[in-house]
């Protein structure tokens, strides 16, 4: 499992690879409580792994590992949506539908991100 694939699509907003990339993941039987720590150098990637990892796990219905408790906040919003960079609407949208993991962590998501675990 190679998270740095997964978060760089995520932030290019590629739907169509992240999603493969979760499917595949689950196809695999990998378990998002034993993810690895980010080797991510920037606090943004950092925050937007933490996020899905404790969401995915979350879904497993198991809990995070240990790291995600010292990921902290991305410094500036994230918007894992592309229409949000020119549109308020979504952005409040993504705001106050935006899974807890990801939004404790300053990043905002569709409640349904990546919903195929």
């Amino acid at each position: 499992m190679v998270p740095r694939e997964l978060v760089l699509a995520v932030l290019r907003h590629d739907d169509l690879s992240a999603s493969q990339f979760v499917k595949d993941a689950k196809r695999a039987g990998f378990s998002w409580a034993d993810a690895p720590a980010p080797d991510f150098a920037g606090p943004r990637a950092r925050a937007v792994y933490a996020g899905l990892v404790e969401l995915f796990a979350a879904r497993q219905g198991r809990k995070p590992p240990e790291w995600t408790a010292a990921v902290g906040a991305a410094p500036a919003p994230v918007y894992l949506a592309s229409g949000a960079r020119s549109s308020r609407a979504m952005r409040r949208v993504l705001e106050e539908d935006s899974p807890a993991p990801l939004k404790r962590r300053n990043v905002f998501a569709f409640g349904q991100c990546l919903d195929v675990i």
